[in-house]
């Protein structure tokens, strides 16, 4: 099975961590944003791992990178705009990264395996949108467009998983119409 998609985005975390440790006594909110944004990209890839799915390991990847490169070239098309300026007064607002990495794990939980995965996920991102306006460091157009984009990317490049162990199969008989459901342990 691919480690690939996993190994990414621990070093995508891993990347976040120096700075994180410092800043945590002091903004607990802010720190927990930088961290918990790739929260649900790395569930979904513990999910995928668990389930041998490596399809969805693969969607996962594409949909986090695709999500990564247009949010970054987004961030660089804006930036010499009124749309590019933070409410702190830095640069590259518009749209929020942070949220755009959040909301691409909880688009693809959602989209390869349902709401039920889904919108834990996208409870998370909402709460890094929350830590990144309340910080000054995005406008809720920022949060907004960020999750909006990461949704059509896994729209995009995630599709439905399948239990290959539950079998439906149509069946038909004098006088019947049916469905045969098995599953094997």
């Amino acid at each position: 099975m691919s480690k690939f998609p996993a190994a990414l985005l621990g070093l995508l975390c891993a990347m976040a961590l120096p700075s994180a440790a410092n800043a945590w006594v002091s903004d607990p909110d802010l720190v927990a944003g930088d961290v918990f944004q790739f929260a649900p990209a790395l569930f979904g890839a513990g999910l995928a791992w668990h389930r041998n799915d490596m399809e969805g390991e693969k969607q996962l990847a594409y949909t986090v990178a695709s999500t990564f490169a247009a949010t970054h070239a987004i961030k660089y098309a804006f930036n010499n705009t009124a749309w590019g300026e933070r409410p702190n007064g830095s640069d590259y607002s518009f749209p929020s990264g942070h949220t755009s990495m959040a909301c691409s794990g909880a688009a693809f939980l959602q989209e390869r395996y349902g709401w039920h995965y889904g919108l834990p996920g996208y409870l998370v991102a909402g709460f890094i949108g929350y830590t990144r306006v309340d910080e000054d460091m995005h406008h809720w157009r920022d949060v907004a467009a960020g999750c909006a984009l990461a949704y059509g990317m896994g729209r995009l490049f995630t599709s439905r998983w399948h239990d290959p162990n539950l079998v439906i199969t149509p069946t038909a008989g004098d006088g019947f119409l049916g469905l045969r459901l098995s599953y094997r342990w």
